[in-house]
């Protein structure tokens, strides 16, 4: 049963032990509190129609663009690994806005899924004109990477736009490494925790998709995030910024048996 959108105001908010499964104590990231296009203008207002979000966690995304004033999708379908996540996006933001699905992903992580699959396809055979990838390659070793990337092209729409995050460094840097060699980790006993890739291998990556690289995001803290977009068309990619933001320490979290 569907709840009146006219009746509620906002859909509900993940509970805390949620948030903290992706690293969010706080609820300031899942807010939309000015019904703002989640992704701003990198992502043209056409795109906004039909969502894949590979690595949804509990709705952060999905909750910021159920409370866009504007280019609302008229169909989302969110995937995680993590079933307690999936579990609550059903009972409550897919009974909030029914446009909204939800699907387990039946992968093995160390922690939040330790009896899935070492590999699996994105659970459907549909396009959709945005594919968001938020904090997913950051956590795929480099065995698996052109699976899931392949995955991501095969789920966008002609026209449609890949929005990733990445972990990168230059390998130009690290004269020990072979040349099939392009990610570095952080933790050995559970590698997933954090994977960073040579930027001209990811650069690789998109050209042979067939992707251009058309707006690109540096770090808020140096070394952490990149953030990049993607569009199934022709053309040179834009350049990469030079990483200058400020140092600062943001570890991702340990499992108990990765201490």
């Amino acid at each position: 049963m569907s709840v009146d959108l006219n009746a509620v105001a906002e859909p509900p908010m993940p509970p805390l032990e949620l948030r903290r499964s992706v690293g969010h104590d706080g609820t300031r990231d899942f807010e939309n509190p000015y019904g703002d296009l989640t992704f701003g203008a990198d992502v043209p207002i056409g795109n906004y129609a039909s969502v894949l979000d590979f690595g949804c966690g509990c709705g952060r995304v999905a909750r910021q663009m159920m409370l866009q004033k504007q280019a609302r999708p008229g169909r989302y379908l969110g995937v995680d690994l993590y079933e307690p996540s999936i579990r609550w996006c059903r009972d409550h933001l897919t009974r909030f806005d029914p446009a909204f699905r939800f699907e387990h992903m039946n992968v093995a992580n160390l922690s939040l899924n330790p009896k899935g699959k070492q590999r699996a396809r994105i659970p459907t055979d549909d396009r959709y004109s945005l594919v968001n990838a938020h904090s997913v390659f950051t956590h795929i070793i480099g065995d698996e990477v052109e699976f899931y990337f392949e995955e991501c092209r095969r789920s966008l729409e002609p026209d449609g736009v890949l929005r990733a995050t990445w972990f990168l460094f230059d390998k130009a840097y690290m004269p020990m490494m072979q040349d099939f060699q392009n990610a570095l980790y952080v933790n050995a006993t559970d590698p997933t925790n954090a994977v960073i890739y040579d930027h001209a291998y990811v650069r690789s990556l998109y050209r042979r998709a067939g992707l251009r690289i058309y707006a690109v995001h540096k770090p808020a803290i140096r070394g952490f995030q990149w953030l990049i977009y993607a569009k199934l068309e022709e053309g040179e990619d834009v350049d990469f910024p030079f990483d200058d933001g400020p140092l600062g320490v943001l570890p991702p979290p340990l499992t108990p048996e990765a201490e």
